[in-house]
């Protein structure tokens, strides 16, 4: 017999919720594979890929730098994103949610959601950058003073 309702923790769960967590989920792991794609680029790959072969290559060790920071900082972003949407799912939607006034217009709230999350991100992202440059910067001089 089809009910249209499944049980999840002895909750009745909607067929929109089930459909709703399982797409998060995939969403999910397809982030947690972003992330490891993406992190196992450490400073020594870097150094490696911005090395052609006659001589490092400075440019393109920023550029690689620059595209690890952000995809580490994106993928967080991702993987909260979807955690947010997991707590959506299972959030009530009859209770309401004790916002200041202002907040009760989706632009602001998407604004003040937005805002924060992009100052947040730009800094953090500027910082891992600035640390991983500075580490591929030191293993080339390492790597230097090896050879000579």
């Amino acid at each position: 017999m089809k009910t249209g309702i499944i049980i999840l923790s002895g909750v009745p769960v909607s067929e929109h919720l089930a459909i709703t967590l399982a797409a998060a989920s995939i969403g999910f792991v397809a982030a947690v594979f972003f992330c490891i794609g993406n992190a196992l680029n450490t400073p020594e790959k870097i150094l490696l890929q911005s090395t052609p072969r006659w001589d490092f290559s400075e440019p393109v060790a920023r550029a690689l730098t620059a595209q690890r920071a952000q995809y580490v900082i994106g993928a967080l972003l991702l993987v909260a994103s979807f955690l947010l949407q997991v707590a959506a799912a299972l959030a009530s939607s009859t209770t309401p949610v004790a916002l200041p006034q202002w907040l009760y217009t989706w632009p602001y709230l998407v604004l003040a959601v937005l805002l924060p999350t992009g100052l947040i991100a730009s800094g953090l992202s500027a910082l891992l950058y600035k640390t991983t440059i500075h580490k591929v910067l030191r293993l080339k001089k390492e790597r230097k003073q090896k050879r000579n």
